[in-house]
């Protein structure tokens, strides 16, 4: 039953009550005032509860005089603290003062509320009422658990694997993750992407928005089909030296999983150290980066090798776990080696390890 007006003056003849909710700006200034009085219908009623300034008073009180206007509200006035107007005691007027959130009552329940909200989450995990935030409750959260762990992690992996000044990121959502809270879902990988880059502190309440204060453009898109995987998210990174993409899954109940890096499919572990290389598929290289390692002290706990096509010789990646984080020297002489294009290593939480602001 609601009509858009396509303008104020069209709305304003077939106001019975008005009431703004706006902030003051140029736009919105006087937008009741002497010429409007004509446009209203005899016996309109005004209030304003935005702020001062949006009603002229002056136009007001000629209103309310002419019989025009039937009744005024006002907690905002031009002027403020209001000591004297014109509007006060007239018939049909209601007056107060712009207390906002500031009686004796409301600061005790403000600071009762501020401690619940506090409570609830450090014991549930529970989000209520957070500016920027849909609300989650305890519930909620263990549902999606998992794929926050997901998105954080490529996060963290996203901001130490690419080069460049990041231009935007678009995340895509595909299966099951698609019908549950994607947002709150994006949110924890921009935390993850921005947690060792700022000295404030970052979690899914305040990261998308830090990053969209960056000049960073942050997209998602869910698709309800499967695909090779009951749930996929994917995340595109784009900077000024080129696009990165990576893709990750969960594999049981809680096996995070990495399978896809740079459109190369592979299974590799989401935790721990990670060392990314690039190379050519030829015959010993896996080979010669143990062996480097090995020299170094450095353990590989797994592997995972992805290439482009079933024919050797051609382009590929490789993902490593590492039980220590490999000295400059290790990762120096890997990188020299002819067929390897790119190194970097990767630090991730250990297995099973939740987000801080998530633990």
């Amino acid at each position: 039953g609601v009509e858009p007006a396509d303008s104020v003056a069209a709305m304003l003849p077939q106001v019975v009550y008005l009431t703004v909710h706006t902030p003051l700006t140029d736009e919105t200034r006087n937008l009741i005032d002497m010429p409007q009085l004509e446009q209203l219908k005899p016996g309109v009623r005004l209030i304003n509860c935005a702020r001062g300034g949006i009603y002229n008073e002056a136009a007001l009180v000629a209103g309310l005089k002419s019989g025009k206007i039937a009744g005024v509200a006002l907690d905002v006035f031009t002027e403020e603290p209001c000591t004297d107007s014109p509007l006060f005691g007239m018939p049909g007027v209601i007056c107060t003062p712009h207390l906002g959130a500031s009686t004796e009552e409301a600061q005790t329940q403000v600071a009762v509320e501020a401690c619940e909200l506090l409570t609830d989450f450090l014991t549930t995990g529970a989000i209520r009422h957070a500016v920027n935030m849909a609300p989650l409750d305890a519930r909620q959260l263990e549902a999606i658990r998992n794929e926050i762990g997901i998105a954080y992690r490529l996060g963290l992996l996203m901001a130490q694997w690419h080069h460049g000044n990041t231009k935007a990121v678009h995340l895509t959502y595909r299966g099951e993750v698609a019908e549950k809270n994607t947002k709150l879902i994006s949110s924890a990988f921009a935390a993850g992407l921005l947690e060792n880059a700022l000295e404030e502190d970052v979690n899914i309440v305040n990261a998308e928005v830090l990053l969209r204060e960056r000049g960073i453009e942050l997209s998602e898109e869910s698709r309800s089909e499967m695909g090779g995987f009951r749930n996929l998210i994917s995340v595109d990174l784009t900077t000024d030296v080129r696009n990165y993409s990576a893709a990750a899954t969960v594999f049981g109940q809680k096996m995070l999983r990495l399978v896809q890096l740079d459109g190369y499919r592979l299974e590799g572990y989401l935790d721990g150290i990670l060392l990314l290389f690039s190379h050519q598929d030829v015959p010993g290289i896996i080979g010669r980066v143990g062996t480097i390692f090995g020299e170094h002290q450095v353990n590989i706990a797994q592997m995972a090798v992805g290439r482009s096509s079933d024919t050797p010789g051609s382009d590929a990646v490789g993902v490593l776990n590492l039980d220590s984080f490999p000295s400059d020297e290790a990762v120096a002489a890997v990188a020299a080696h002819p067929d390897i294009k790119s190194v970097d290593v990767v630090q991730l939480p250990p297995a099973g390890e939740m987000p801080p602001w998530l633990a």
